[in-house]
This record gives structure tokens, C-alpha cells and sequence, in this order.
């Protein structure tokens, strides 16, 4: 299949009401496995390059992986810098192939917020690649656990429909209780300022910090209007936990580096396949 925006997948998905989850291609073995496990549930995938999560693997060799990973799939994947910081290291993924980028301006004051995003929207329209920004704060951090992260602000509905109007954005991050990284605390999501929100706007709305709630709160997160599922922590633990215990398990005789890599395929093309069931995509593609 042709590698594609993450946009034509997540129409879909907000019009069919099934999740798809966007998952960290941080090096090799995680990709092999992710897209592995998305073939076999025929579900769709967008994979992520998130440089502050994995600062060591350059844009300029992870992007490409992302791109071949996603041209050879039998299914559709798009590719998609996570989290970018400005118009010069989205202009860079643009250039390397990412058929998607993210800017999250959540940071700074909305005016500024609107018309950054804006600019990222022209510049990436002009160019055919589709454009997820941020509105509202996340707390929490994907890069170190246990971080606070900045504090938390939900996402207003009247904000969010002026923001998508001004600035043209495809997917929209909403804040609404997700928290980046681990959960200190009982989850506590507002699904209907969720339900609130896609009322009032079109684009398809994104959930980051998706690690660590229970199996069923997925599909009502699902229901409640997210399209895209942004998930990492929790794999990420488990996948060092499953190694952990391959090590344990190996003893005295020990391991090399090449059956870790092997295990660490066959753990993310399970959890993939897991995680495709609890956000409802599994068998959407035909």
C-alpha cells in the first residue's frame, strides 16, 4: 500500500468511530514489530519520530526507516514528527519524506499559538503533508517518569473551533485529563468536554498521554470523539520489563545482542496487535 497522510487515515476514523493508534518507531526492531502486527489485524498505523524521546537517533536516519517501514506495509501508515518545536525541524521532517507533522504551540500565548500554527499550515499544505497542532496543556512527560511536566489546561470548545478556523489544522491534540507519561494518580477524563468539542469542529481529534488507563476506558474515549491514539509509556515498560525477565530466564549462560533484538520484535508486534483490538481498529483495513 501507498504510504499516506495520516489525515486520509484519521478521516476515517472519526466517520467510522474506531481508533488509530500512533506509535513511537524509535529504532528498528520497534518498527519491524509495529508494522508487523498491523498487517496482521489489517488496521491502519501512523508511526512517530519523536526526537525528544529518542534524542540520539538522528531525524535524518529515523525518518527515512519510517518512510521505507511504511512504503513496503500492507496496510496504510503514515509517518509523523511528533511534538515539533518550530518551522525550521518541521521543515526537515517535510524534506526527509514525513507525510505528517506536528507542531505544538500549546505552550504559548493563543495568539502566538494561532498564527505559528498557521504558518506551519501553509508551508506544509504547499507541499501535500497535513498538519496536527495542540491547543490546551498536557501534564506529565513521555521522556522522563514520573516528570510533572507543564500544568495541566483542558481544552476549551469555542477556542478550539476559532483555532481550527484560523489556522487550517487537519487533527487537533486536545487537553481533557490525558497526562503525558505514567498516571500518579486514578485517571480522571473529562469525556464530555471530548463529546463537546467534536461537536463543534470537523478535523479529527488527538489523544497524547494514552499510557496506563484500563482496557475498557479505550473504546469510550474512542466513542466519546478521539480518532488518534498516542501511546507509548506503557509499551516502552513493557518491552524493557520483557527483556528484563529474557535475561533473568537466560542465567548463567547468558544472551546476545541479537535475540534481544528478536525479542523485542516479537514483544511490540504482540502489544501492537493487543492495542489494535482495545482501540477498535483491528480488521478496518480490507
Amino acid at each position: 500500500m501507498p504510504h499516506v497522510n495520516a489525515n486520509e487515515i484519521l478521516i476515517d476514523a472519526r466517520k467510522r468511530k474506531y481508533g488509530v493508534l500512533s506509535l513511537l518507531g524509535g529504532d528498528l526492531e520497534m518498527v519491524v514489530g509495529l508494522v508487523k502486527g498491523a498487517e496482521a489485524q489489517r488496521a491502519p498505523l501512523i508511526l512517530v519520530y519523536n526526537e525528544d524521546v529518542t534524542p540520539k537517533v538522528p531525524m535524518e536516519l529515523a525518518v527515512p526507516m519510517l518512510l521505507n517501514a511504511a512504503e513496503r506495509a500492507t496496510v496504510p501508515v503514515a509517518t509523523t514528527l511528533d511534538h515539533g518545536r518550530n518551522l525550521e525541524h518541521i521543515v526537515q521532517a517535510i524534506r526527509l519524506g514525513a507525510s505528517s507533522v506536528m507542531f505544538d504551540g500549546s505552550n504559548l500565548p493563543y495568539e502566538e499559538n494561532v498564527a505559528r500554527t498557521a504558518e506551519v499550515v501553509r508551508v506544509a499544505h504547499a507541499v501535500g503533508v497535513d498538519v496536527e497542532a495542540e491547543l490546551g496543556s498536557i501534564a506529565g512527560s513521555a521522556v522522563t517518569l514520573g516528570a510533572s511536566g507543564p500544568e495541566a489546561a483542558f481544552t476549551d470548545s469555542d477556542v478550539a473551533a476559532d483555532f481550527v478556523e484560523r489556522t487550517g489544522a487537519d487533527v487537533l491534540a486536545i487537553s481533557f485529563g490525558n497526562v503525558h507519561g505514567v498516571y500518579k494518580r486514578e485517571p480522571q477524563l473529562d469525556l464530555d468536554r471530548v463529546r463537546e468539542i467534536h461537536a463543534r469542529i470537523d478535523v479529527p481529534l488527538s489523544m497524547h498521554g494514552a499510557s496506563g488507563l484500563a482496557y475498557d476506558e479505550y473504546r469510550k474515549v474512542v466513542e466519546a470523539g478521539i480518532s488518534k491514539v498516542c501511546y507509548y509509556t506503557s509499551m516502552g515498560i513493557g518491552a524493557s520489563n520483557d527483556i528484563k525477565r529474557m535475561l533473568v530466564d537466560a542465567g548463567e549462560d547468558g544472551t546476545v545482542y541479537h535475540e534481544i533484538i528478536s525479542r523485542g520484535i516479537d514483544y511490540f508486534y504482540a502489544e501492537t496487535k493487543r492495542l489494535m483490538d482495545m482501540v477498535g481498529c483491528s480488521g478496518v483495513v480490507a
